[in-house]
């Protein structure tokens, strides 16, 4: 998969495409166009679809312009008509109302509804229906990847105080559509106001203030008035999500998330050789006894089902920023992770070098490569 993420003042925006047949997407363009042209021409990209996740308030959508330039179909929620018609009703917003006016006049080519897909080259992405911020407002699935947004932003949730937005509505879409998913999923917002530019859906669940902690929906309804700050009559600036300027939530990670964040960046962009290792070395490592901190990230019900390799100790991957004490003071020392198949534990591997673990490795093809070879286990008590 080809991806770039682009940054306009806290606005972020997506383009993702087929190596092997060169088609993509865009999705969330704002601010300025000539970034998107650069970036497809020097790849040598032909971009199908522009894909809107909601009716923004904050900033005008680029993509009807660049689906001119690029004879591109545009795409939104079928919600979107609906949305629209509760913007024209709002007459005096600080200014909120003028951007919802030139945003309605955009055109919209595809609606896509719940579960509705569309097949990019090896590429398949999936709408998912996520009212909350907007009556229009989808998420998109792609693969390991979960584009939220505004109704999931990295530390928190969009605003619903605004034109379309129900904190009923973002309660059902945070934890009953979200929160089920895999917590493998790397989540990849629209909004960026705390420096923090992806994050994984499992990190989300036990250090995001707006799902961290079991609410009933009256007390998220509550919880969520307290949160956001409200909209600046002087300025008329809009922001969907708390910025830097305001005092950090109960349970802000700051420093310690911006740090997963960047090195969640850099754990996708170095070369798999060099974050793995392969069940060949660690058995050998095991067996001469060498100074290793071995983390099996699995739930315990699987290491009752398959057993674990000798001398791991059982640290679930969600709870990991939790029991991070639990890990050696020396962080120098070399970790290796694995779950069943490798998929949990590079997230694991991210989550770790953000601590300043940097040489964590990931076990090549987890515990089926190790069982296929028919390497040693140990068995639970």
């Amino acid at each position: 998969m080809i991806f770039k993420q682009f940054n306009f003042d806290g606005c972020l925006a997506y383009v993702i495409a087929c190596e092997r047949e060169r088609k993509g997407v865009i999705i969330d363009p704002s601010h300025e166009m000539d970034p998107f042209l650069d970036f497809i021409s020097s790849r040598g990209l032909t971009i199908t679809h522009i894909i809107d996740t909601h009716t923004h308030v904050d900033h005008v959508s680029l993509a009807p312009e660049l689906a001119d330039r690029l004879t591109a179909t545009t795409v939104m929620n079928r919600n979107t008509p609906a949305q629209r018609e509760l913007g024209a009703k709002v007459t005096d917003l600080f200014g909120i109302e003028k951007v919802l006016a030139e945003n309605a006049l955009k055109r919209v080519d595809l609606y896509l509804g719940d579960g509705d897909e569309l097949k990019i080259g090896d590429i398949t992405l999936q709408a998912m229906e996520t009212k909350g911020h907007t009556r229009d407002h989808m998420a998109i699935l792609a693969g390991d990847r979960i584009f939220t947004g505004d109704v999931l932003i990295i530390g928190q949730c969009g605003r619903t105080d605004l034109p379309g937005g129900s904190s009923r509505d973002m309660y059902e879409s945070l934890f009953g559509r979200i929160m089920p998913l895999s917590d493998d999923l790397i989540v990849y917002p629209a909004h960026d106001y705390r420096g923090n530019i992806n994050s994984s859906l499992g990190y989300e669940k036990v250090n995001n203030v707006c799902l961290k902690t079991p609410r009933t929906m009256e007390e998220f309804e509550t919880f969520l008035k307290g949160l956001f700050p409200p909209l600046d009559a002087k300025t008329g600036k809009l922001q969907c999500g708390l910025s830097t300027m305001e005092p950090a939530p109960e349970g802000e990670l700051g420093p310690l998330m911006k740090s997963f964040c960047i090195s969640m960046e850099a754990f996708l962009a170095t070369p798999h050789e060099e974050t793995v290792i392969e069940p060949e070395e660690l058995l050998q490592k095991i067996t001469k006894k060498q100074m290793l901190f071995l983390v099996d990230v699995r739930e315990p019900k699987e290491l009752e089902q398959t057993g674990f390799i000798e001398g791991a100790v059982n640290i679930p991957v969600r709870e990991i920023a939790m029991r991070i004490g639990e890990f050696p003071k020396d962080l120098d020392t070399p970790v290796v992770v694995y779950c069943a198949s490798g998929h949990r534990s590079s997230h694991a591997a991210v989550y770790l070098r953000a601590y300043g673990y940097r040489n964590t490795r990931n076990l090549e093809y987890g515990m089926h490569g190790w069982q296929d070879r028919h390497y040693p286990l140990s068995k639970m008590a």
